[in-house]
């Protein structure tokens, strides 16, 4: 079946949900008799309408042949905030995501170029047939932020899990929340396609990149021009077969063994195979009947990380003796994964033995020269790679994405990005009270892809390729698209490199190496380089969040103060880490409130002694809460506790959260007793409790106890801060 009967099937299924009154409001009648030629006729959009806000104001046909953010009907189908009819009621039925393939390769297909026209589109550039990754975004999170339009990146970012992906066809996306398990997570897939595209250099007028940096007019970028798909409707004369090839690495065993040496117990051909590296059942593709061509989705497993067996024995590895450490992890400075899992030894006979469960932990691994169990993650870097020989002769080169199946995003709805643009909307000395060291975004990074485990695939000159751009020639071109109103983010998560973290030391989806060739060093990314399994970098991020400036949770009010872990910067919400009915999103118990003599105490979880890697052994790992946190929500948090520590000046450090929540109806009453500033009930405010201790003798090594000597609680609403010491009255600060 032709792609114009397809779209014809998909208009008659969604027409009565909805779609045919939402449609014939902006003069788009997707049951004419003649679809084709209703595609093609004047229409005028409703720029009003909810979702159609950000719809490109140049537009003015159902279908614009080439141009996605031009045709209303395939911007309806895909923009994530279309949700109403004309009359403002909800749609009963949404596109399926292999539907929205069809109707974007109809977009490309109904006018389908010749050659010859796409080599005149490049105008004397080098061409390539190039993989990206590919999300059709809301204005605010395009590269121009003027319009709703297709974002492109060479790099795309899937997830692990524990169950299979779901796709929600209201939000246009996926999600990894199990309704009816809070403790599960289900993997979320990455969408590439493959694109004719031309090498340019970097033009912030017209294709990007997003986020415009000093040197990227100097560097080479993959700009699309057009779509490519199976048939003979992509291009003029020519019947395609597109084919995206995938491989996945994950060898984290195989570099603490490099660079650990024949001493660390095992050495080649041994590390070169399974489980040392790991090339099979990393990820797949998923069916292309249910969700089109190109969806590349993580291997769900029952637990996100296992013990390693080899030869049907335990996995071990020899600590070296006196180990270098961070806390309780090996710390491996180079080339290798940089933290190490060795809280679970293996005697001579093959049990287990569990130092969490030991006072003297710390001496032994202090120690060091015991042998230690490996375990494995199924995170991975790898390539995605098209193949279509109708396209060899005439267009010979071809140019992978990168692809990176990383660890749960605890923040599906926050983006690396939006915290970044966040903070530079504020002055410099607020933004610089908040993380003393700036935060990145992956699509910020200008570093190569992983050269030494894809020696053949990757170069060290590709800089660009976590760079997100636009299609060439998509900008806007009238000044009054600058004006209007953007429209709100899609609330779902992203495949995309601006949703994840930067590299920091190492980082929290890709780390870099610096590698020494005979030509050059060169820094490049590696998965490779996170710790071993992932779940040791989740602590250290999540602890260290004065250093570590990211979407990703701040752990700091789950263990005893100055224990470890940095100073609070992010808050999490009592419930989202155990308190009040709810479950922490690591696994770590929450404090335990407790009263000798009328004194008020506290019992901790002592951070030497929190593993997340056997939190995640036994599935105590949950994004249920945290998940429903979106940016906004995210940068409330982090402002209303910077505000607090402001007003407490030089003794901030002598206090610590006791409670953070969101205020009640008895809060706000609080308020208009105590102020005459009009605060309205729609004004999100918080709940503080914090405290001064003193430490005292805890009977065991877990948990530690503390007594507390002071108290205060705030009360804080945007342009509002009310604090009670002690008993004391209530006073505004």
């Amino acid at each position: 079946m032709d792609l114009l009967h397809q779209v014809v099937d998909i208009c008659k299924r969604l027409a009565p949900s909805g779609w045919h009154n939402l449609l014939l409001h902006h003069g788009l009648d997707i049951l004419a008799p003649d679809l084709e030629q209703e595609l093609r006729k004047p229409l005028s959009a409703d720029r009003t309408l909810p979702g159609f806000e950000d719809f490109t104001l140049s537009a003015t046909r159902g279908i614009e042949p080439g141009k996605p953010a031009h045709s209303l009907l395939y911007h309806a189908m895909a923009h994530a905030n279309v949700t109403t009819d004309a009359q403002g009621h909800p749609l009963q039925a949404y596109p399926t995501a292999a539907e929205l393939e069809t109707v974007i390769n109809y977009v490309y297909g109904c006018q389908p170029p010749s050659l010859e026209q796409l080599k005149e589109r490049a105008d004397g550039h080098l061409m390539a047939v190039v993989v990206f990754a590919v999300e059709y975004r809301p204005a605010p999170d395009t590269v121009h932020k003027v319009q709703a339009d297709l974002c492109f990146s060479r790099t795309g970012v899937s997830r692990v899990g524990t169950m299979a992906p779901l796709y929600d066809a209201q939000s246009r996306g996926f999600l990894p929340f199990v309704e009816e398990d809070s403790h599960a997570i289900r993997v979320l897939p990455a969408r590439y396609s493959a694109y004719i595209a031309v090498r340019l250099k970097g033009d912030s007028a017209s294709f990007g990149p997003m986020r415009f940096g000093e040197k990227d007019a100097t560097h080479d970028f993959w700009v699309p021009l057009h779509k490519l798909f199976n048939g003979n409707e992509c291009i003029a004369g020519i019947t395609l077969d597109v084919q995206l090839q995938a491989q996945h690495k994950n060898e984290k065993l195989r570099r603490i063994h490099l660079q650990l040496g024949a001493e660390s117990g095992w050495e080649e051909p041994h590390i070169s195979q399974p489980p040392f590296v790991l090339t099979e059942g990393l990820g797949d593709w998923l069916p292309e009947r249910v969700f089109g061509p190109g969806l590349m989705a993580a291997t769900p497993r029952k637990h996100l990380v296992e013990a390693a067996q080899y030869q049907g024995q335990p996995l071990t590895f020899n600590v070296p003796t006196a180990p270098q450490l961070l806390v309780s992890s090996l710390r491996i400075p180079e080339n290798a994964p940089e933290y190490v899992h060795i809280r679970h030894t293996v005697d001579d006979a093959g049990q287990v033995i569990n130092l969490n469960q030991r006072p003297d932990m710390l001496k032994v691994l202090e120690k060091g020269n015991f042998k230690a169990l490996h375990y494995l993650d199924f995170t991975a870097d790898g390539w995605i790679q098209a193949q279509c020989a109708a396209l060899d002769t005439a267009i010979a080169q071809r140019i992978p994405a990168y692809s990176l199946i990383c660890a749960p995003d605890f923040y599906p709805l926050c983006t690396q990005r939006h915290l970044i643009e966040w903070l530079e909307s504020l002055a410099p000395d607020v933004r610089n009270n908040v993380f003393p060291t700036p935060p990145q975004c992956l699509s910020d990074a200008r570093y190569p892809a992983n050269i030494q485990s894809f020696p053949e695939t990757f170069t060290s000159t590709d800089v660009s390729i976590t760079a997100i751009i636009a299609q060439l020639h998509s900008v806007p071109t009238l000044a009054t698209d600058l004006k209007r109103p953007r429209g709100a983010s899609a609330r779902r998560a992203s495949c995309l490199p601006d949703a994840g973290a930067g590299v920091f030391a190492p980082g929290w989806d890709v780390g870099i190496v610096d590698h020494e060739t005979e030509q050059d060093d060169v820094t490049h990314l590696a998965a490779y380089r996170l710790g071993s399994p992932f779940p040791e970098d989740a602590k250290l991020c999540a602890a260290l969040s004065s250093f570590w400036p990211a979407v990703a949770p701040d752990s700091a009010q789950s263990y005893e103060p100055n224990g470890g872990a940095g100073p609070t910067i992010k808050p999490m919400l009592d419930h989202e880490i155990g308190k009040d009915a709810g479950f922490p999103w690591d696994g770590t118990p929450p404090p335990r409130r407790y009263n000798v003599n009328d004194v008020p105490h506290r019992a901790y979880q002592a951070y030497l002694y929190a593993d997340y890697t056997e939190n995640a052994l036994e599935g105590k790992f949950s994004l249920a809460l945290t998940g429903k946190v979106d940016s906004q929500e995210y940068q409330r948090r982090i402002d209303a506790f910077r505000r607090v520590k402001l007003s407490l000046g030089d003794s901030a450090a002598e206090w610590f959260i006791d409670a953070f929540n969101i205020a009640t109806p008895d809060d706000l009453k609080i308020i208009t007793c105590n102020t005459h500033l009009p605060v309205t009930p729609l004004a999100v405010g918080y709940r503080l409790e914090m405290f001064r201790y003193k430490s005292i003798a805890s009977p065991t090594h877990n948990p530690l106890h503390i007594q507390l000597i002071d108290t205060s609680t705030y009360l804080i609403w945007p342009h509002v801060i009310l604090r009670q010491h002690g008993i004391q009255p209530w006073r505004c600060l």
